[in-house]
C-alpha cells in the first residue's frame, strides 16, 4: 500500500519533544550511531545503512554516512552537479525527509482506543448503473406522453354516458339484451346489415324492442315444444340427408393458422438458438469485445435490441390470447353437450386477455391459462433480455514477441579471492523487507530461482497491461542441508572461536575445509543462546595447545587455489547452540608483586547444538513465467525438469561451483554476520532474525529453550538460503551476458479490458422463458379451435345473429335450470320460426357439427 496523493487540511505545527527526539534522529542519521543504546533484533538496531554497492553502481566509491547516502541515491544526479547548492540543499531535503518519516511510522503505535477513531473514504473500482442522458430523456417524454394520454382517456370516460344495463361479458348476457319476438330480432338485424352504422341501429332496435312485450307475453315458451323434440330433430336429420341446407363455409383467424404458426415455431427456435450460441461463444472466446467506444451505442444494442424482441412478442401473445378467450366458448360449444360455466356463462371479454388467467383455471381451460400466462412472462423476458449482457473487465491474451536483454548463459562472477565483504547487506536489507515486511521481492526473482528478463512493452491499445507471460529459463538451488557435528572446540582471549573442519577430495588428493566464528559478547549466564552462518574455506593445518588461555590456531590457507576454494566454498554450515557460560581472568604479578588482571576468558562449561551442512547444488529449468509491468513475478510453473548437464550455461572460464561460492561468500561474509551470545530472543545477524520471522516464533532462537532439532531447523536454513541466493542472482544482472541485436522470445502480453459476457442467471431465465414459449406455442397450434364459425364473433351484432331462432332467447330468465341442467351447442336446430338454423342452442334441440 503506497500514498497516492495528500491534502493539508491545517496549518503545520510543530512536533512536541515529548513525542519526538529530534536530537536523537538528527545524531543518528548524521553520525550513523546510537545516542542510545537499547536492546533490539539487528533490523531495530541497525544504525548505518551500508549502501556501498548500491553507491557503487553510481560512481561512489567511498563509504558515506546515512543521509548522504540516501540523498545521493535519491537523486541520482552526476557527481559534477552536486556542486550547484540548489542540488545539493534538495537531495539533503528529500533524504532528510524520507527518514523522519520513516522513523515516525516506527513509532506509531496500533493499539489505538475509540476516541482517535475518523472518519475515512474508501476509493475504489466498482460497476454501477450509468444513465444515458439522449435515451433518458426519450424515455421521459415518452412517460410524459403516456401521462397525458391516460388523463385525457379518463377525463373522456368520465364524461361519457353509458346505456348498458349490464357487462355483456358473456354469450348470455348478450342475449339477454336480445328482443324476446323473432320478427322484432329479424327486423332488427336486417336493420343492422343495411345500416351505415349497423351498431346504433341495433341498439336503436334493441332499444324500442325491449319496451315492447307483448309479442314475448304470447310466445310459447321451449318447453310447450320438448314433446315433439323428436319429431324436430327428425326434420333436422332428414334436412341434412336432403343437403337442402349446406354447411356454412367456416373461418378462422389468420394469425391463427398453421403458417403463422410455424413462422412464429421458427422465430422462437431461432432466438432460442440464438441465445445458446452467444453464450458458447462468450464462454469460449472469453466474451466479445465492445460494440463501440460510445456508451449510447453499446446501451442500444447491448440493452435496447434485445428488449425490441421481448416488445414484438407480448403484443403476438396479446393477440394470440385475445382470439383464444373469444374463441374459447364457442370450440366448447362445437361439442354439443357444454355446461354453462364453460361457454355461455364464461366472462373472458372483461378483462385484459392476459388477466383471465384465473378464471381460465376455474373453468378447467389450461391451454388459454397457459397462454396467459406465457404472455405475462413476456414482461419478465423483457427484463432478462435487458440484463442479459453485462460488461465486466477481464484478462485477455494477446501473443506478441518480447525483445531479449540477456542470454541464459553466465559469462561472470566474482573470483573466490575477491572482496566481498561489503556487499553482504544490500542483500540482506532485501531479504529482510520481503520476510519481514511483505515488500515484493526484487523483478524476476521468485523465493527461491531468478528468472531470466525480457523486455517488456508497456503500452496496448487494447486496454490496460496487467501482466506478460513468456517461457524463460530460472536459476535457483537446491540447499540439500543435511545433520552435521561440531568436531573441535577452541579458547580464545576474549571471545570464544568455534572451529568446524572437514576433509573434502579434490583429484585424488584432500584438502581440509573449516570455518570459524568469533561470537562476540557472553557473561556469567547459566541459559545463552548463539546461531552462526558460514562458508566454508581451504585451511593451514589446525593446532591446539592445552591450558589457560590456549587457543587452537588455524588460518585460511592464503595459497589455496581456485579448485580448493571452490571444493570448500561448496559447503555452508549452519549452527544453533545453547551454552552455560562463565567469565574468568587471567592474573600476573607486576614489578612491585602485585596481582593485577590481565585477560578475560570466556568459559562454555555445557554446550549444546544442532550442526547443518548444506551442499548446495545449482538448477535450471524452463518455466512458463507471468510477470506485472514491473517484472514482478505473479506465477511460475516448471514446463521441464532440471537440465542436468549444466556446462551450456557458462562461459568465459565461469562454472556452476564458482558461481554458487560467489553468491554464498557474499552472503556469509560482512560485519552483518557476525555472531553474538545473547540470553534473550534478541538476535544480532540477519540469519537468526530470517529465522525467528519465518518461523513466526522466538523458539528457535531462545536460549531458555532447548536446543532445536534438525528437522525443526531445515526448512528455515534452506528457504533463507535459496531466497538470498535468487536475490543475488536478481541484483548481479551484468553477470549474464547479454543478447544478440534483433533476438526475440515469443510469448504473451494480459491486457485488462471491457468486453461483453452473458449473466448465467439471466441466461438461465431466458432459456427457460423462450423454451416455454415454444412449448405454449406448439400446444397452441396443435391444440387450437377448428374452423366452426362463418364469421368472427368480434361484434355484438354478429353474436346476436347466432341465436337468431334460438330456445335460449325465451329460457334466458331460468337461471336455476340454465346452470344445473341444460347443455348447450353450436350446430344446426330447428328455431322457435320453425324454420332451420345455424348457431347456438341447447339440447336437445341443437344438432353440433361434430357427430
Amino acid at each position: 500500500m503506497s500514498v497516492s496523493s495528500i491534502t493539508p487540511l491545517g496549518p503545520q505545527v510543530p512536533l512536541p519533544d515529548s513525542k519526538f527526539n529530534s536530537s536523537a534522529f538528527e545524531y543518528i542519521i548524521g553520525t550513523g550511531a546510537q545516542l542510545f543504546s537499547q536492546r533490539a533484533d539487528i533490523s531495530a538496531t541497525t544504525s548505518v545503512i551500508d549502501q556501498t554497492a548500491d553507491l557503487a553502481g553510481l560512481g561512489y566509491n567511498n563509504t558515506v554516512t546515512n543521509v548522504l547516502g540516501f540523498a545521493l541515491g535519491l537523486s541520482r544526479l552526476p557527481l559534477a552537479q552536486y556542486a550547484e547548492h540548489q542540488n545539493l540543499v534538495s537531495s539533503l531535503e528529500t533524504a532528510h525527509k524520507l527518514l523522519h518519516a520513516l522513523a515516525i511510522k516506527d513509532l506509531l503505535t496500533k493499539n489505538i482506543s475509540d476516541q482517535y477513531e475518523r472518519q475515512g473514504r474508501i476509493s475504489g473500482k466498482t460497476h454501477a448503473i450509468k444513465v444515458v442522458r439522449p435515451l433518458a430523456v426519450t424515455v421521459e417524454l415518452l412517460l410524459g406522453s403516456v401521462v397525458i394520454l391516460t388523463l385525457a382517456l379518463l377525463f373522456h370516460a368520465s364524461r361519457r354516458t353509458s346505456q348498458l344495463c349490464a357487462d355483456p361479458d358473456s354469450l348470455r348476457d348478450i342475449v339477454a339484451m336480445m328482443p324476446r319476438d323473432h320478427n322484432s330480432l329479424k327486423t332488427s338485424a336486417g336493420q343492422t346489415q343495411r345500416s351505415a352504422k349497423p351498431q346504433n341501429g341495433l341498439i336503436q332496435g334493441k332499444l324500442s324492442l325491449v319496451r315492447s312485450h307483448t309479442s314475448f307475453q304470447h310466445r310459447p315458451k321451449s318447453d310447450e315444444i320438448i314433446a315433439n323434440s323428436s319429431t324436430t330433430l327428425r326434420a333436422v336429420q332428414e334436412d341434412d340427408s336432403q343437403q337442402r341446407h349446406p354447411s356454412p363455409c367456416r373461418t378462422l383467424p389468420f394469425e391463427m393458422s398453421l403458417t403463422v404458426g410455424i413462422l412464429f415455431l421458427v422465430f422462437l427456435g431461432a432466438a432460442l438458438s440464438v441465445v445458446v450460441a452467444l453464450k458458447l461463444i462468450f464462454e469460449n472466446g472469453n466474451g466479445l469485445p465492445l460494440p463501440s467506444k460510445r456508451t449510447v451505442v453499446n446501451q442500444l444494442v447491448l440493452n435496447y435490441v434485445p428488449i425490441v424482441f421481448a416488445t414484438i412478442l407480448e403484443p403476438f401473445w396479446l393477440l394470440l390470447n385475445r382470439y383464444l378467450c373469444l374463441l374459447q366458448p364457442y370450440k366448447e360449444l362445437s361439442e354439443g353437450h357444454a355446461a354453462a360455466s364453460q361457454s355461455v356463462d364464461l366472462k373472458y371479454a372483461s378483462l385484459p386477455p392476459q388477466l383471465t388467467v384465473w378464471r381460465a383455471l376455474r373453468a378447467g381451460h389450461y391451454l388459454l391459462s397457459s397462454v396467459c400466462a406465457i404472455g405475462l412472462s413476456a414482461n419478465l423476458l423483457a427484463v432478462s433480455l435487458n440484463g442479459l449482457m453485462d460488461i465486466d473487465f477481464v484478462s485477455i491474451e494477446q501473443i506478441m514477441p518480447f525483445a531479449l536483454e540477456f542470454q541464459s548463459v553466465f559469462q561472470h562472477s566474482p573470483q573466490p579471492r575477491d572482496q566481498l565483504q561489503n556487499m553482504a547487506s544490500s542483500y540482506q536489507y532485501v531479504a529482510n523487507a520481503n520476510i519481514t515486511y511483505g515488500v515484493l521481492l526484487p523483478p524476476w526473482t521468485a523465493p527461491a530461482t531468478y528468472f531470466v528478463p525480457f523486455a517488456l512493452t508497456t503500452r496496448s491499445r487494447s486496454g490496460i497491461v496487467e501482466a506478460y507471460k513468456a517461457e524463460t529459463r530460472g536459476f535457483g538451488i537446491e540447499p540439500n542441508c543435511q545433520p552435521s557435528t561440531l568436531n573441535h572446540t577452541a579458547f580464545v582471549t576474549g571471545q570464544q572461536k568455534f572451529w568446524y573442519s572437514r576433509e573434502r577430495t579434490l583429484a585424488g588428493r584432500s584438502v581440509t575445509c573449516g570455518a570459524f566464528t568469533a561470537p562476540y559478547g557472553g557473561q556469567n549466564n547459566s541459559n545463552a543462546a548463539l546461531e552462526v552462518f558460514y562458508q566454508l574455506s581451504p585451511l593451514n593445518s589446525l593446532s591446539t595447545n592445552n591450558g589457560p588461555g590456549s587457543h587452537a590456531r588455524a588460518n585460511i590457507a592464503t595459497n589455496a587455489t581456485n579448485d580448493e576454494f571452490l571444493a570448500c566454498n561448496g559447503v555452508l554450515i549452519a549452527g544453533f547452540l545453547r551454552a552455560n557460560l562463565s567469565v574468568s581472568f587471567d592474573e600476573i604479578k607486576t614489578q612491585n608483586s602485585a596481582l593485577a588482571r590481565t585477560s578475560e576468558i570466556l568459559k562454555i562449561n555445557e554446550l549444546s547444538s544442532t550442526w547443518l551442512a548444506c551442499r548446495p547444488k545449482l538448477v535450471t529449468r524452463l518455466y512458463d513465467l507471468t510477470v506485472d509491468p514491473d517484472g514482478h513475478v505473479k506465477s511460475y510453473t516448471a514446463i521441464a525438469q532440471s537440465d542436468e548437464s549444466m556446462s551450456s550455461f557458462f562461459v568465459n572460464g565461469t562454472s556452476p561451483a564458482l558461481l554458487v561460492s560467489a553468491a554464498t561468500s557474499i552472503l556469509t561474509h560482512g560485519s552483518s554476520t557476525v555472531s553474538y551470545w545473547h540470553n534473550d530472543t534478541f538476535v544480532d545477524t540477519w540469519f537468526a532474525h530470517f529465522v525467528k520471522h519465518l518461523s513466526n516464533s522466538t523458539d528457535l532462537v531462545d536460549p531458555a529453550a532447548p536446543v532445536p532439532q534438525f528437522e525443526s531447523v531445515r526448512p528455515y536454513v534452506e528457504d533463507i538460503y535459496a531466497r538470498l541466493f535468487a536475490i543475488v542472482l536478481s541484483l548481479n544482472r551484468d553477470w549474464l551476458s547479454p543478447a544478440d541485436m534483433g533476438s526475440t522470445l515469443p510469448g504473451k502480453m494480459i491486457v485488462s479490458t471491457e468486453r461483453v459476457f452473458m449473466s448465467n442467471t439471466m441466461f438461465i431465465i431466458t432459456i427457460t422463458l423462450l423454451a416455454l414459449n415454444i412449448v405454449v406455442a406448439t400446444t397452441y397450434w396443435a391444440k387450437r379451435p377448428r374452423k366452426m364459425l362463418p364469421k368472427k364473433p368480434y361484434t355484438i351484432a354478429k353474436i346476436m345473429e347466432m341465436f337468431e331462432g334460438s330456445h335460449l332467447i325465451t329460457d334466458v330468465e331460468d337461471a336455476e335450470r340454465w346452470q344445473s341442467e341444460w347443455k348447450f351447442g353450436y350446430g344446426r336446430f330447428e328455431g322457435t320460426d320453425g324454420k332451420l338454423h345455424v348457431g347456438i342452442d341447447r339440447q336437445p334441440f341443437i344438432k353440433p357439427f361434430a357427430t
